[in-house]
């Protein structure tokens, strides 16, 4: 394309009988050079024309695999309550329900949920776990990616509840501890056998009852979830977390809101609704 403009503006007639004057009086040495800039630049184009064709399949690859969530209209953001609402955990607990209410009332919100860890970010939190009440010898326990979440996450992440239920306000302290847990850690833990009401015994949990199981997210980016080594997930209710550690992990929850507009737009509103909580 770049050798189109010179190549348009030379005369037609007299291009030919210009070309050969200028092979003719191009000394051997010049011949050589310029025969190599010519390889060397095909060289060139043909390295870079199969490394886009690479590039344009993993991107082919990448685009078909899914993400497990909805990201469309979806905004997540880190949350911090005020020293006065860590003074003790019922208060916090308040202090967590007045957040989701206030979020709630700010125009354009559809939906908003709590979590310790959003997909694709940063945060971690790998606990064992096993189906027997006997615990596995040390360090042999599968590997899951626990998170604390309120009822609305499945539904402002949107990912897919294939079995059973998700947690609803009946879920909380005093009530049975219940998990909601991904395809995989099912297909892991119970095989091809119903994963609902089976006991599930988690680190640092204790024994917990499945009521749920829901897609598979991939937490770890599209290209390096397969290759790592934490894939099952659980889901735990936000509200079930014990009073020791409410103030721990209110130092790190997330919001995430649904959208009925410009997620972006409502990026201010929300600020000035939960300030001062």
């Amino acid at each position: 394309l770049f050798g189109l403009a010179p190549a348009l503006r030379a005369p037609v007639r007299t291009l030919d009988q210009t070309l050969r004057a200028g092979t003719r009086s191009m000394p051997g040495g010049s011949r050589r050079l310029h025969s190599g800039f010519v390889i060397s630049q095909i060289a060139i184009a043909v390295v870079l024309l199969v490394a886009a064709g690479t590039l344009a399949r993993a991107l082919l690859r990448l685009s078909s695999l899914d993400p497990g969530v909805n990201v469309r209209n979806v905004l997540a953001a880190r949350v911090a309550l005020g020293p006065h609402a860590l003074a003790n955990p019922a208060q916090t607990r308040a202090a967590w329900n007045d957040v989701l209410d206030r979020a709630r009332a700010v125009p354009g919100v559809k939906s908003v949920a709590l979590a310790d860890i959003i997909p694709m970010r940063e945060g971690e939190n790998a606990l064992g776990y096993w189906t027997t009440p006997a615990p596995p010898p040390l360090n042999q326990a599968p590997i899951a990616l626990a998170s604390a979440v309120t009822p609305e996450y499945l539904n402002v992440m949107g990912i897919p509840l294939r079995q059973g239920r998700f947690f609803t306000d009946r879920d909380r302290m005093g009530s049975e501890p219940v998990v909601v847990i991904d395809e995989v850690l099912a297909q892991h833990a119970f095989g091809s056998s119903d994963a609902l009401g089976k006991r599930l015994f988690v680190q640092a949990m204790g024994p917990t009852t499945v009521v749920g199981v829901v897609g598979h997210v991939r937490h770890w980016g599209l290209a390096d979830d397969d290759q790592s080594h934490v894939r099952d997930q659980i889901y735990y209710p936000f509200a079930q977390v014990t009073d020791p550690l409410m103030p721990l992990f209110s130092r790190f929850m997330s919001m995430a809101v649904r959208t009925g507009v410009e997620p972006l737009s409502v990026v201010e509103p929300l600020r000035l609704a939960l300030r001062g909580t």
